[in-house]
């Protein structure tokens, strides 16, 4: 019988198309995915280390976006890095947010090249359905390129949404965060979904929507004095890096159809769109400067004095996506053929300045040095007109379109349970910069990518089953990659399960990353990006091994021992190669450095995992988990041979009191924090040291109580105690004052967080 349960969630969950995977198997009763009573629940027999994250899990949290739902998982990090915008990243087994995968009902939401340069990629992670139409969310950890492709380097998140009901339903949230300080913003969101049949058994209709509204938070950091007595304080005028945001607005609207023509054959199309928007209009700072919070605006001072040029007032970031699947049960096995069309776009940004922009900007400031007013009082009426010429800015064209064809077969064949699979993407990315070693504005990068895979599972003896999967990618740029992988799960008994395997994974680079010519600036239109079309696939060879025990009155545990052997490595390197960018290099070193990526080293990731949840009572449990990392870099540059591949913690800790008081209320207090998270490598005194962020932890406390089987109001304390996280110290270095942040989480101080839910 074990066999049903491995083969059940070995298509459910790694099939390489858009999934029926709302609907919850059994095998003896037992849920495969989430038990009767909510609990959650290790699907021991897949091969793979997974984790359940179940809809009344998400109702008893803020949940705003995929980083609120996974944060409590272990191997997962959300506080590697925070964007400007103040959004975190997803980061498994120390692998870092671009190794991760996400998908929704098992469709891939990664965008195929960076659209979201200079600190905005944490956008694309909100654009995921409303909580009322989430199902569950499945968390595997460790890679799946076998079965997923490029993307899937690290670990997979798919989060799957309720199946069309028979019936009518619906359901209305609305939760809000009321901060105590009012340097931070609540902020408030809203979710809305209908379900049910325009004909009975044939067609079915969903809809859904959610808005969320973020108020502007810009708290202060404490004043810094020197042993001279000195103020050091560090500038409270920035924004994101986790310590403030600005305001904000995010909604989503979805549709999806469902005809069933009879009982072997489902046809489901799907419409999806997502739009955020930011603030970034001008304020005066305390110093009496005017400054836009998230980037430079666009103006012929700054273009004059910082040579930076690049956003607009409000900055927008938009998704569509469309998808058709055909699911069919046919007389010896299953099928699925879907196609799924992926927009987004990055709306607000200015080309930067050209080379030759640079240059004649670089020989004003020379023949007429001082301010702006000067050059305007000496400059000749050509050289005026030339400069004013360089406003207004053209838009920055920032897109990337991918359109996924795939099919999927399911074969049973006695023993063996064989999976067969095929996806075809076409993609295309657009950015402006792309044409500018050719002098022009706009710039268009197309390629194409397929894949084929196999997996077989098979079931050699009752409790024993051996998987053997293999994947061939042909990349138009790059070529060809094979990633093949075997595991064993071997159930000892009821309540004892061992498994293990080996995995292969490989990162393709990205699109923009293979550009020839410039792909982009940092340093706000300052440090040209050179592309590299000869970059290589980082590859990895992971491996692992488990133990769960489930026991009969519900409590569960499971370790899990990895190492991720991780090779050609893609990073920014100064050292050029080609002669693309050479323009910009023969200008002046005022403008930045020019950086270009290449395969520039190898690393090794160890670690270990640890979940568990204890019934001290029918009706009060402790559930906790523990997460070892230990990474590092294998490289001849003595700058970071060593050093650690992420800013990874070395420890990751959960463990969360639950009592269920009655059948309608119930509470539960949280402790989680990190030690030795890695924050930089710097050099002091001809030697390499290294620099850890301070120990992080927090409470929170939360309740739920049941009104009616209708409505529900959720509220929870984050950071209980009040502790404060925006605590920096500094030091000199070259007659420069640095300053580093003690924390690289910054949560707000104590806030309340309220839920009311209605279903219908």
């Amino acid at each position: 019988m074990r066999i049903k349960l491995a083969l059940s969630v070995a298509t459910l969950i790694f099939g390489g198309v858009a999934l029926n995977a709302s609907e919850t198997t059994k095998l003896d009763s037992v849920q495969v995915v989430t038990s009767a009573s909510g609990y959650e629940q290790k699907i021991t027999d897949a091969p793979a280390s997974i984790s359940v994250i179940t809809q009344e899990d998400l109702q008893k949290k803020p949940y705003v976006n995929l980083l609120d739902a996974v944060k409590d998982i272990e191997g997962v990090d959300i506080g590697e890095t925070n964007d400007k915008t103040n959004n975190g990243t997803v980061s498994i087994r120390g692998m870092g947010s671009d190794y991760t995968l996400i998908l929704i009902d098992g469709k891939k939401q990664n965008n195929s090249g960076d659209i979201y340069p200079n600190n905005f990629g944490g956008a694309q992670l909100a654009s995921i359905p409303p909580l009322s139409m989430i199902e569950r969310i499945e968390v595997i950890r460790g890679p799946m390129s076998t079965l997923y492709g490029a993307d899937a380097m690290g670990g997979v998140i798919n989060i799957i949404t309720k199946k069309i009901s028979k019936e009518w339903t619906g359901a209305i949230g609305y939760a809000k965060t009321f901060q105590t300080d009012n340097a931070y913003g609540n902020n408030d969101k809203t979710d809305v979904s209908i379900m049910g049949p325009l004909i009975k058994d044939k067609l079915g209709l969903s809809l859904r929507g959610s808005f969320y509204d973020q108020a502007k938070s810009n708290p202060e950091y404490r004043k810094v004095y020197d042993l001279n007595g000195v103020d050091r304080s560090k500038s409270n005028d920035s924004f994101g890096g986790g310590k403030g945001n600005v305001q904000n607005e995010n909604w989503t609207f979805g549709a999806g159809l469902t005809f069933t023509p009879n009982e072997n054959h489902t046809i489901k199309a799907d419409f999806d769109v997502a739009k955020q928007k930011f603030d970034n209009k001008p304020y005066l700072t305390s110093s009496g400067q005017t400054v836009h919070p998230l980037g430079t605006g666009d103006s012929l001072n700054t273009i004059w004095d910082k040579q930076r040029v690049g956003y607009a007032d409000t900055l927008r970031m938009e998704r569509e996506q469309y998808s058709l699947a055909w699911e069919a049960d046919w007389a010896v096995g299953k099928s699925t053929v879907g196609v799924h069309h992926i927009e987004s776009s990055n709306i607000g940004r200015s080309m930067p300045l050209t080379a030759a922009d640079r240059k004649f900007v670089d020989d004003m400031k020379a023949n007429y040095p001082g301010s702006l007013q000067n050059f305007y009082a000496n400059a000749t009426q050509a050289e005026i007109d030339k400069f004013n010429g360089l406003m207004p800015r053209k838009n920055r064209t920032l897109e990337s379109t991918n359109t996924t064809y795939s099919a999927k077969y399911e074969l049973p064949l006695n023993s063996h349970y064989i999976v067969l699979g095929a996806e075809y993407q076409d993609v295309a990315l657009k950015d402006g910069v792309y044409g500018m070693s050719q002098g022009k504005i706009d710039g268009k990068k197309e390629y194409y990518q397929y894949g084929v895979f196999a997996e077989d599972n098979w079931n050699i003896i009752d409790p024993l089953t051996l998987t053997f999967g293999a994947r061939y990618d042909k990349h138009e740029d790059f070529g060809d990659h094979v990633s093949p992988r075997a595991y064993a799960t071997y159930a000892i008994n009821d309540n004892w399960t061992v498994k293990g395997g080996v995995a292969t994974g490989y990162k393709a680079p990205k699109a923009s990353d293979l550009q020839e010519g410039i792909t982009g600036f940092g340093g706000q239109g300052t440090s040209p990006w050179i592309g590299n079309p000869d970059l290589k696939p980082e590859k990895s060879i992971s491996y692992e091994a488990a133990v769960y025990y489930e026991h009969e009155n519900k409590h569960n545990f499971n370790l899990t021992i990895f190492q991720n052997d991780f090779k050609d490595k893609i990073d920014s390197s100064t050292n050029l190669k080609g002669s693309a960018g050479q323009e910009w290099a023969d200008l002046n070193a005022n403008y930045g450095t020019l950086t270009q990526k290449q395969n520039v080293g190898k690393a090794t990731i160890k670690g270990i995992e640890a979940a568990g949840k204890f019934f001290i009572l029918d009706n009060l449990s402790i559930k906790a988990n523990w997460t070892y990392l230990d990474s590092e870099i294998k490289s001849d540059d003595r700058a970071t041979n060593g050093k650690p591949l992420r800013e990874s913690p070395k420890h990751m800790y959960s463990t969360t009191l639950d009592y269920q008081a009655t059948s309608k209320f119930n509470t539960y207090l949280q402790y989680s924090g990190e030690i030795d998270r890695f924050n930089t490598r710097y050099l002091s005194g001809g030697e390499y040291k290294d620099l850890y962020y301070k120990n992080f932890s927090t409470w929170n406390l939360g309740a739920s109580y049941k009104f009616t089987k209708d409505f529900t109001l959720i509220g929870r304390v984050n950071n209980l105690f009040d502790k404060d996280y925006l605590e920096y110290d500094f030091h000199e270095r070259v007659g420069t004052t640095n300053y580093y942040d003690e924390y690289n989480n910054k949560p707000a101080g104590r806030n309340f967080w309220v839920s009311a839910r209605y279903t219908f």
